[in-house]
């Protein structure tokens, strides 16, 4: 990737020259960016360069640009497919993006609008008319944010404010009204479209009216003024204000103060303010952090968001009660209170922002919200010394409550400028690795995180088509007996080879299936190809023996499982004992789920059950007795050291005889070495695979095994084994 034009100071607070115009060109070609370089900083542009789709993405998610230029046709994610992500990315800011190609035809200019591109442009590029247009579009844009901010800015009033609003001309003539309903019928009925405002007022009222008038429309600020009515022996305040609107329009905003008012007012509170502590809640946050997210993209400022979430606080409940853990999250806030305050106030003046804000989440997660900042440079102190005052006890009622803090931070440039974006990546934050942060434990969403994010989607956008169009493949891997060294067995996995990426490890795609909700459709795609596999080598003749198929906990707990399996093995008429579900501990702990339903139900058809990595979890020797298993599998970690580890050593005889005094078949995998084969020989292990037996391979490649080839490639490396 090329550097950038951007200069410091733009790189740290966002601001730019008025009349300079900054543009983000991506591009494959070196020679294609340099020339757009040299001729877009000529007419007078700013100009940072990427060379892939993944880059652009990664600087726009820094970085804010008022234009785009993307190349159509790009290796890995094309021009199409980054302006989607862009679109998604940017939300509601009309950025304008062309797209540029040499595909000067309508299914290439259908597809550029219907990603959400703004033009269209052929190459070779016209650069004097692509000035222009860029210029015209930029200019588009900013009037459209602007008049989109406002528009936004009193939609989001009147949704969190009980004030109902007059648009007037700048003659005080009513153009419109809305949410009148909000006045007394009896004064919301003076008020009609087309009369001057201070004609509806009363008499006594209209000076002071009209002096707050004058002062706000040319100042744009605001101010308030009070109108008393007496009508049908009734008293009413009403307060009112002025605000500058859109298109040379003046919004009135006026308010019942009166007894009603304040019935209206407080469920305004209730929805809006956590009912334990008094702090916004989840609503009044989402709605506080979008309106100062939205002023500080304007002025190039830093808005930021911590979150402290605890762990399950209900644990405490049975000592301290429900009043008591209203009175722990109070303490929770009076804690984050006092320390921000002491903070913020030896901080510089020019440092602080705009005021701080402290909100409820939920119940265990609590933000601190930072907006209006030219820089962040306290964030990491301020982050971690909160972190130093939730993490001493809490004293409730007598009762010491200790609480478990995960803290995650992010900064409005390094994320999607939207509170849902914000917060989403708080949490992002909060949930990825640790990494070697000594005494800190903030977590902080960065570019690192962000890049690993946009990689697992689309890891998981060409997993999702892969698994639909049938490429994953499936690699075999030959169990052996110990005592007569026979093939007794066959492990199924799963291999993915895209053609975009190359080869993917399983124990990257496995963890993003699983959490996108692909594990179900990919294991049935194993089983399938497992079953048809069975059919075909019994049709050559081989010798028939249990093939392990790996199933995670969420698809073993699905309903239609025990279904599906039976249907695939009756269908193809195979044996139900050749079929070997290879199942983790955790399954095996919980005792009442459906996984464990699912579990015995299929033992019951006859298919068979091994636990595999024992040792590494649970471990937990009673369920040994009671739980449809057959087989136990040691895990790698511990065969890798038998030869080096006493405890190693132990481990692996203990799982051997107590599997064996329970009636279980003990294998023992990632076995490597002629030491480890002939130390698990020694302690009775009944069978072994890895690479040493034998890797995984392609079924076309699996016939050497039943034919024993590679048993006499031990004998002669290693005649005892004879």
């Amino acid at each position: 990737m090329l550097g950038s034009s951007l200069d410091d100071e733009t790189a740290t607070d966002g601001s730019q020259d008025s009349d300079t115009f900054r543009l983000l060109v991506v591009d494959d070609d070196l020679v294609v960016r340099l020339v757009s370089r040299v001729a877009l900083e000529k007419a007078g542009f700013s100009v940072t360069e990427a060379s892939d789709g993944y880059t652009a993405l990664s600087w726009l998610g820094s970085h804010r640009f008022d234009a785009i230029i993307l190349d159509a046709r790009m290796p890995g994610m094309d021009g199409f497919s980054t302006c989607r992500k862009m679109r998604e990315f940017l939300e509601d800011d009309p950025v304008p993006i062309i797209i540029a190609t040499g595909q000067d035809d309508d299914a290439s200019i259908d597809a550029a609008f219907e990603c959400g591109a703004t033009d269209f442009v052929a190459k070779p590029l016209n650069w004097k008319i692509i000035s222009q247009r860029l210029n015209s579009l930029i200019r588009a844009r900013n009037i459209k944010k602007h008049l989109s901010s406002r528009s936004f800015q009193i939609s989001s009033m009147l949704k969190t404010s009980s004030e109902a609003m007059l648009v007037l001309d700048r003659d005080g003539v009513i153009q419109a009204g809305h949410q009148i309903e909000r006045l007394p019928s009896v004064i919301g009925q003076t008020f009609s479209a087309g009369q001057c405002f201070f004609e509806c007022l009363p008499s006594h009222c209209v000076s002071d009216a009209f002096k707050t008038w004058k002062t706000a429309t040319p100042t744009e600020s605001v101010n308030k003024f009070v109108l008393n009515y007496d009508l049908n022996n009734t008293s009413f305040t009403i307060q009112g204000r002025f605000i500058a609107g859109v298109e040379n329009e003046i919004l009135c905003l006026l308010q019942d103060h009166s007894e009603a008012f304040v019935s209206e007012r407080r469920m305004f509170e209730l929805a809006y303010t956590d009912t334990d502590t008094g702090i916004p809640n989840e609503k009044q946050l989402v709605s506080e952090l979008n309106l100062r997210l939205k002023n500080d993209l304007e002025t190039g400022r830093h808005t930021l968001v911590i979150r402290y979430s605890a762990s399950d606080l209900s644990g405490f409940e049975p000592r301290i009660g429900r009043r008591g853990l209203t009175k722990l999250a109070c303490a929770v806030v009076e804690r984050l209170d006092i320390g921000l305050d002491g903070f913020m106030t030896a901080l510089p003046r020019d440092l602080v922002g705009t005021p701080a804000l402290i909100a409820r989440l939920s119940d265990t997660d609590f933000v601190i919200v930072l907006s209006g900042l030219r820089t962040i440079e306290f964030a990491e102190d301020l982050a971690e010394g909160l972190a130093r005052r939730l993490s001493s006890a809490f004293e409730v009622d007598g009762f010491s409550c200790m609480i478990d803090w995960n803290v995650g931070g992010a900064d409005s440039f390094e994320t999607v400028s939207s509170a849902d974006g914000l917060l989403s990546a708080t949490a992002y934050a909060l949930h990825s690795e640790p990494e070697s942060l000594g005494l800190k434990r903030v977590r902080w969403f960065n570019a690192e995180l962000r890049n690993t994010i946009y990689k697992d989607i689309e890891l998981e956008r060409l997993l999702r088509r892969d698994i639909a169009d049938g490429v994953l493949e499936m690699h075999y891997q030959p169990k052996f007996d110990l005592s007569g060294l026979e093939l007794i067995g066959v492990e199924a996995l799963i291999r993915w080879t895209n053609t975009e990426l190359g080869f993917v490890s399983p124990a990257k795609f496995i963890p993003i299936a699983e959490q996108a909700g692909l594990i179900v459709p990919l294991t049935h795609l194993v089983t399938e190809r497992v079953f048809d596999q069975m059919v075909a080598w019994r049709e050559e003749g081989r010798k028939e023996v249990p093939i392990s198929i790996n199933i995670s906990g969420i698809h073993l707990s699905t309903r239609t499982i025990v279904e599906e399996l039976r249907a695939g093995i009756q269908q193809r008429n195979i044996k139900p004992e050749l079929v070997e579900l290879e199942v983790t501990e955790s399954i095996m702990v919980d005792g009442v789920s459906k996984a464990l339903q699912n579990l015995n139900d299929l033992r019951e058809l006859g298919i068979r059950v091994a636990i595999d990595d024992f040792g590494t979890g649970y471990s937990s020797l009673s369920y040994l007795r009671k739980l449809p298993i057959d087989c136990l599998k040691i895990d790698r970690s511990f065969v890798s050291s038998v030869n080096s580890d006493p405890t190693a050593q132990a481990i692996a005889r203990a799982i051997t005889t107590v599997g064996h005094d329970v009636g279980l078949h003990v294998i023992a995998e990632g076995v490597e070495t002629a030491e480890q084969f002939e130390f698990l020989k020694q302690i009775g292990c009944d069978s072994v695979q890895g690479y040493f037996t034998g890797r995984p391979v392609p079924s076309k490649d699996f016939a050497t095994f039943f034919d024993g080839a590679q048993l006499d490639q031990w004998e002669l490396k290693n005649p005892a084994f004879g």
